[in-house]
């Protein structure tokens, strides 16, 4: 499942790569996209959420959820929602894939959001809605591993710099 699909730039590639008896879903809390995908992306189930949760999905349904910067435009109490909302949907045995700004976003941080950051706060700017592209949140990696203690945390990876440019981190969980 693509959670925040968007519109589609990731699942759109699945159908014809994925083999056997694998079902795609995808979902997004923009409506137009959402339309626009089901309109024009052929073999995955789309579906709209809203900005909280929950999700129109049942306990342990998915395998495999992926999020790409997702977490990097909501609050910090809807990474801890989401995070419970995920986990409750996610199988046992599931895998989480999800970026985050982590530390190599730090020097895109003013002075005292840069503070914040290095005492292992979550930084939001937050001068327009939440789940907006320009609403940003940046999350050092020991405030999410705090967040994340239901999940076995099988790989982090921190983002590099490359061409001058922040990479996001990575993340990969397990629902035991």
């Amino acid at each position: 499942m693509d959670w925040g699909c968007g519109p589609g730039r990731l699942i759109r590639h699945f159908p014809s790569i994925i083999e056997g008896n694998s079902k795609l879903y995808a979902c997004d809390y923009n409506p137009a996209s959402i339309d626009w995908c089901k309109e024009n992306i052929e073999g995955v189930s789309f579906s709209v959420n809203n900005l909280n949760p929950p999700l129109n999905y049942e306990e342990n349904k998915f395998d495999f959820i992926y999020a790409i910067s997702i977490f990097t435009h909501l609050s910090e109490k809807m990474h801890k929602e989401w995070l419970s909302e995920l986990y409750r949907v996610l199988a046992p045995g599931g895998i989480l894939y999800f970026t985050t700004h982590g530390a190599s976003f730090r020097k895109k941080l003013r002075s005292a959001e840069r503070a914040l950051f290095d005492k292992g706060r979550i930084v939001i700017r937050d001068k327009t809605e939440e789940g907006h592209r320009s609403y940003a949140a940046f999350q050092p990696e020991n405030h999410l591993r705090n967040l994340l203690k239901e999940f076995e945390v099988l790989a982090f990876y921190e983002g590099d710099m490359i061409s001058d440019k922040p990479q996001q981190d990575e993340w990969i969980l397990k629902k035991n």
